[in-house]
Parts: structure tokens; sequence; C-alpha cells
């Protein structure tokens, strides 16, 4: 990340963390031409003063907002012979040249129609790809080959010199530093910015109406933010009985990557809640997604790619509420199978064969205590079982999502997949 990581989590929240229809219209100052249109086509009323009961929604509009005061965001299309290699950096970074800039605000920042910047993300891997470079060039920096990558560098560039092909690239300016980097490369085909404050703007208007019509409560319970980054989890606090031991709650999870062309996505977790007639045990699962009877495998609850328009995202959006009572109703019933599980010791040795033969990147750096922890204690009924899993949950800091996730989808399929 080029910005340092914005994170919150909630046990519950108060009134005054609501936001004024106004305080999240400010969300997309800086995109007014989708402002107009989501402001039309959801038929908000700018004049009116209204309340979206949205709890903690407040600290995320602060956070998104903070996170923009430090950057400006700024998608340039260039000619792939007029963006260059110059150096190969640690990290998988390297710092690029951009030949014949015409944008004012990066000549006016940059004095030059010549800008240098450096990669984040996967950038660099994105730019050398496209020669097939990308491999070969680490080896020759780590053997310290510098004379043969610029060898290699003007061959690309002669090679090039009559390239039409074009690029969009995603580059962001960070204040603090008075310096460009460069995010991403894309298609210029059809494209659409639809960011970070974009998807929760969206996802909030459909959720305040969700509250109204369902007079359900809502509140953030999570949500971790960064430059290119959204990981949003919201708490529906109406818990639905599955018997007399077993209850459980829904996580809305929305999730948006400005940098990758992957459509901006709302999944679902699952609360958890085991009473053995003294004490509650609560524990999270995450399903792969919803079951649907046209398709072989689960999908998202609902996704939008960044293409199409901003009436597509309105048309998939509106569905969101009654998709949130489908996707509720389909997990309740699988849930059954938990209050039905007659041997613990089985799940749980289950569980930790499919942690021991993980192979998921991020989730390398738990695998060894979440294994231990498995076979280390001993459970002879359910709300024991309910207790380790638990205390795994808690070893996974705020911020790490992605492994966090992980786990919670391994033990969806041990609990009620049993596979």
């Amino acid at each position: 990340m080029i910005l340092d990581r914005q994170s919150k989590k909630f046990n519950d929240f108060a009134p005054d963390s609501f936001i004024t229809q106004k305080q999240l219209l400010s969300l997309l100052n800086r995109q007014p031409h989708f402002k107009e249109e989501l402001v039309n086509l959801f038929q908000i009323d700018e004049d009116k003063t209204e309340v979206l009961q949205i709890g903690n929604s407040k600290f995320l509009i602060e956070s998104l907002l903070f996170l923009d005061s430090q950057c400006e965001k700024i998608d340039i299309n260039s000619k792939v012979k007029d963006v260059q290699l110059k150096k190969m950096l640690k990290d998988e970074k390297a710092i690029f040249e951009i030949f014949k800039i015409t944008d004012t605000e990066i000549i006016k920042k940059n004095k030059s129609d010549l800008l240098e910047v450096e990669t984040a993300y996967s950038a660099k891997q994105d730019m050398l790809d496209y020669y097939s470079f990308s491999k070969f060039a680490n080896y020759l920096r780590d053997k310290e080959s510098e004379d043969l990558i610029d060898v290699i560098k003007k061959y690309l560039n002669q090679k090039n010199a009559d390239n039409p092909d074009s690029k969009s690239l995603r580059l962001l300016y960070k204040k603090s530093e008075d310096k460009f980097y460069l995010r991403t490369v894309t298609s210029v085909d059809n494209y659409q910015d639809f960011g970070l404050n974009f998807s929760v703007f969206v996802a909030l208007i459909a959720l305040s109406r969700y509250v109204t019509e369902s007079q359900s409560k809502i509140y953030i319970d999570n949500y971790v933010a960064d430059d290119s980054n959204l990981y949003v989890s919201f708490s529906l606090s109406d818990g639905k009985p599955i018997n007399k031991n077993l209850s459980i709650n829904f996580n809305l999870i929305l999730e948006n990557d400005e940098i990758k062309r992957n459509a901006v996505s709302f999944n679902g977790v699952f609360k958890l809640t085991y009473n053995d007639g003294k004490k509650n045990s609560e524990i999270y699962i995450k399903p792969k997604g919803v079951k649907k009877e046209d398709v072989a495998f689960p999908v998202d609850l609902l996704t939008y790619k960044h293409t199409g328009n901003t009436k597509s995202v309105f048309d998939k959006i509106k569905d969101l509420p009654d998709l949130i009572d489908f996707f509720i109703t389909q997990v309740s019933e699988d849930a059954k199978n938990i209050s039905e599980i007659k041997n613990p010791k089985d799940v749980r040795l289950h569980l930790a064969k499919k942690i021991k033969y993980s192979k998921k990147a991020e989730f390398k750096k738990y695998k060894d205590s979440v294994f231990n922890k498995l076979m280390k204690i001993t459970v002879d009924n359910t709300f024991n079982l309910f207790e380790i899993f638990r205390e795994i949950d808690e070893l996974f800091e705020n911020e790490d999502v992605i492994s966090r996730d992980y786990w919670r989808e391994k033990l969806y399929e041990s609990l009620i997949e049993k596979k």
C-alpha cells in the first residue's frame, strides 16, 4: 500500500455514529459525473436533511475522506512505447519513465511532460509481463547484472518504437512525498472508476433503505481501507434462531480493489451462537458464496464489474435487500446440521487436516499456530468445539482479512458441508 491503512473494529454503535445524506454525498465530490447520475438514479433529494441509520458509518466516511486528503488519483492513457523501464528495485518494484505526458495537473506538479514513477502493488509485473520480461528481469536484478538489463531495455525500446498499443495507467500522487506512483496498468477499453468511495456510497444507500423497510438494525463492526483496497463488514443485529441451542446472525461483506479489474463484491459471513443451557459461545463461518439453482457452484451474493455504467450498478444494487434475506434463509437451513454433530473430535481432526495441507500464501504465518491449537485440545461436546474455534478466530490480526476469511471458509466447509 502507498498510504497508511485505516481500520476500526466495533462491538456496538451509538446513534451519533449515523451519517446525513449530505455527508454521504461528500464522498463523490471528486467524481461529480457519478454523483449527478447516482442522485438521479436513487432519486435523492439533496435539499432534504435525511439521516442514514447505519451505525458507525460516520467513522468509515471520515477514514475514506482522510485517505482522499493525502493523495490524488489520476488515470491517463499512454502509448506502450512511451512507458520505459528505467531501473529495477527490490521488493517487486521498479522505476518507469512515462514520456509525452499531456495531463495538465501532472505537468503542473512535475514541471515536465516526462514523468518518473515508482511502481506499487503489481504494476511492475503488469508492465513487464507485456514484454514477457518480468521474471527474467528479477533474475538479472538479483544477479546484479545491470549491464544486461540495460541491453534488454534498449532492445525493448527499439522493438516498440512503432507499437500502436495503448494502456491506461492508474497513478497516485502522494502529497506528503510530492511523488507519483504507478498503481496498475489496465486496458483502455470501457474501464469505469467504480472506486472505494463509489462502492461505499451505493452500499450505504441500499442498506439504509433496507433498514427502513425491514425495521432491522445494521452497523459496521469492522472495516479496513487504504488507498486502493476496501473491506467493510456490516452486521445485521437481528439474529435468527435455528433451534433451542443455535442462532445465526448475518454480516454483509463489501470488498473493492481499485487496482484490479475484479468486480466489486458483496458476500456474507455468519455468526453462529451456541448455547449449552448455561452459557454462549460464538464463532464465524464464511460460505464461498450463495447457491443458485442455475449455477453449479457458489457465487458472490452480488457483484458489479469496473465496466458498464451507473445504471447497471443501480439495477443490481436495488436487489440487495432480497438477496440478503435469501442468503440468510439458505445458510440457516444448512446450519441445522451443526446441532446434529455426533462426534466433535472428527470435526476437529477433519479441519486440522485442511489446515495442515493449506497452500494459501497469506495464511502461512498462522498455519502452525492454528494447526497446533486444533491438535492440542480435545473436546467432547459442541460447546467446547465452538470455544476452540472462537479462540482460533481471535488469533488473526484485525487488518488481515484475507487470512481470517480463509479460516472461516475452511470452518464452514468442515461444519456444514463436511467435505
